[in-house]
């Protein structure tokens, strides 16, 4: 199972299109990289996720002032980095947005359902080269995490002894010096060993520095000097000022906090368990039996989602989206009155209670049931939700005792 960064907007406007493409990239088997809510983030932050990906996906969407400049630095990052990309871009975004050399996908932010062969064709086309484009890293290191530290010559002596206490005592690191004048190939493997770089900006740019860059260590870069206006990259992810009123140390715990943050302490733990499970117990495998137990996870700072439900700030996003696909399977079937449907999934739910005999298939006839149950309540995008969680088990079955209209419903709401 491919492990994709996914990097997209958090406006209200984009939260339905951005769920959509989460869940057909979860459709294809490619498992989201969980990333944590944060009021706060740093290049560090953003490049240790990356690093630890086997792809990235974007999904860039317009915005009044052109497009999200947060989103660019993270393409700019796997661009440079070398790993495997594949963006959607939104059709009313100028060509001259991205470069023609990158892998990438329009799609329209009103009628992106229909668009979904399309966009389902390059997944699995990205699908296949990530697969044959490199195994996972291996680092024959056995030593204990380290920082590498550059630049220590561009502070007062006593400031960089300081420095280098609080790096192995407080955090915990193995500090590695990178010199000045360094000898590049005496430090590959220094470097390429390394989880974390601090460096510590002088006047002008260094090899040491680009080496970082290079290899791409995720870096925490300080400087003594403000910065200067200008509209490239964003604040959070330029060098990091250390105002006059905190002490280096200060500014350090704050920038490690960020570049460690990660979901092993988030407060949902079942929903770490599931992510999991989903890397590790089931060992790869995505097939129509685990499908319906995989649940994946897609967080930001807005909202997340947990299988088909979200929560958070813009909770209503679950709404906007089953409304959606409701919308969309009535109008593809004329007959689709909840009445009838209510009878003909009470059929399959029986039908189903006969046939059932894993704990997963008890799901499937519990979500169909509930699914009944709404139908009968006249809350069509509700019915959606829970079929939305069924696989082929429930839909052959459908079919195969004549309820057309319930199995219609299914293929609509999980896409198969």
């Amino acid at each position: 199972m491919s492990i994709v960064y996914f990097a997209h907007s958090y406006r209200e406007r984009d939260a339905a299109v951005v769920d959509f493409f989460a869940r057909l990239i979860r459709s294809e088997g490619l498992s989201l990289s969980l990333d944590p809510p944060s009021d706060a983030v740093n290049s560090a932050k953003l490049q240790r996720h990356l690093n630890a990906s086997d792809g990235m996906i974007a999904v860039l969407s317009r915005r009044a002032d052109g497009t999200s400049p947060h989103i660019l630095y993270e393409i700019n990052l796997a661009v440079k980095t070398g790993t495997p990309l594949l963006v959607f871009v939104e059709d009313t975004i100028p060509t001259s947005a991205l470069s023609a050399r990158l892998a990438q996908q329009r799609f329209s932010s009103r009628w992106y359902l229909r668009e979904v062969r399309e966009h389902r064709h390059v997944l699995k086309a990205f699908k296949t080269f990530m697969h044959e484009f490199d195994p996972p890293k291996f680092r024959p290191s056995a030593a204990k995490r380290a920082c590498v530290l550059v630049g220590l010559e561009n502070l007062p002596s006593e400031m960089a002894g300081g420095l280098r206490e609080w790096i192995e005592t407080d955090a915990d690191y193995d500090c590695l010096t990178l010199p000045h004048n360094v000898d590049p190939y005496a430090s590959y493997e220094l470097l390429r060993n390394a989880n974390v770089a601090v460096a510590l900006q002088g006047p002008y740019p260094t090899y040491a520095d680009g080496l970082l860059a290079g290899i791409a260590i995720p870096t925490i870069t300080l400087t003594e000097r403000p910065h200067a206006t200008q509209g490239w990259p964003p604040p959070e992810y330029r060098p990091r000022p250390i105002p006059p009123d905190q002490t280096l140390q200060t500014v350090l715990h704050g920038e490690f906090e960020l570049f460690e943050e990660d979901f092993l302490d988030l407060p949902d733990q079942q929903a770490v368990d599931r992510y999991a499970s989903a890397l590790v117990d089931l060992q790869g495998v995505y097939d129509e039996r685990t499908r319906s137990y995989v649940q994946e996870i897609v967080m930001g700072d807005k909202y997340q989602s947990s299988g088909q439900a979200i929560q958070g700030p813009n909770a209503h996003v679950h709404h906007v989206k089953f409304q959606q696909t409701w919308n969309a399977f009535s109008n593809d079937n004329e007959s689709s009155d909840l009445p009838a449907l209510a009878a003909e999934l009470e059929r399959l739910r029986q039908h189903l209670r006969g046939l059932a005999s894993t704990r997963e298939e008890d799901a499937a006839v519990a979500e169909v049931g509930a699914a009944a149950t709404a139908a009968d309540e006249g809350d069509g995008p509700k019915v959606m939700s829970h079929l939305a969680k069924l696989g082929t088990w429930a839909l052959g079955a459908a079919t195969a005792i004549g309820t057309a209209l319930a199995a219609a419903a299914i293929k609509s709401a999980t896409g198969l």
